[in-house]
């Protein structure tokens, strides 16, 4: 998968209803203070789409900083075996990780050769009880398995399924467009982070 088009990506959510939301006054969580970091392959969108989107939501409800990298052509297993993404959560200390990955291994043929790297990049993410999040590809075709080894290895981070989202895509019918990207950041605020 190449680098995002300012406008590009499909979602439902596996999510555990989320136990940090205030049970007694039922209201929104606040993010003062947080870090987040967004990171992963150009699905994450650059300055564009995804990030852009849930950068505005996180600043909105207070984080104080919202940082994103993405990595054009990133896969599974380089995103694991690489230093970057160590580089990352030592440099800013994050208190939420939000990965996007998997879209170049949507068609791999054997799929869950990639469970041991989707949790080593699983425990980076969680290491010092911080909140995490993997967000699956957008799949645009059928994929051989890969969201499914993600689902089933990324604990204890918690996951959301975007296979089949329906959102405005770009040209390349891959990556989602701003508008696509707002509209998948609003599934995935509503089912992870807005309360």
């Amino acid at each position: 998968v190449r680098a995002a088009t300012p406008d590009d990506a499909g979602a439902t959510s596996t999510l555990a209803p989320d136990a940090s939301k205030d049970a007694s006054s039922g209201a929104p969580r606040s993010y003062d203070g947080k870090v987040v970091l967004h990171c992963g392959d150009s699905m994450v969108g650059g300055q564009a789409g995804l990030t852009r989107a849930l950068e505005a939501k996180f600043k909105a409800a207070g984080a104080k900083r919202f940082v994103t990298d993405s990595w054009v052509s990133a896969s599974i297993s380089t995103f694991d075996q690489q230093a970057k993404f160590r580089e990352l959560l030592a440099r800013h200390k994050p208190d939420i990780v939000i990965v996007t990955l998997g879209a170049n291994d949507v068609f791999v043929p054997h799929p869950d050769t990639l469970s041991v790297h989707v949790k080593g990049i699983a425990k980076r993410m969680s290491d010092k009880d911080r909140e995490c999040l993997w967000i699956s590809p957008p799949t645009w075709r059928k994929d051989t398995g890969v969201v499914e080894v993600i689902r089933d290895n990324v604990s204890p981070c918690k996951f959301f399924d975007a296979r089949d989202l329906t959102i405005a895509r770009a040209g390349d019918h891959i990556h989602p467009t701003d508008k696509g990207g707002a509209e998948w950041a609003d599934l995935v605020w509503t089912a992870h982070f807005a309360n």
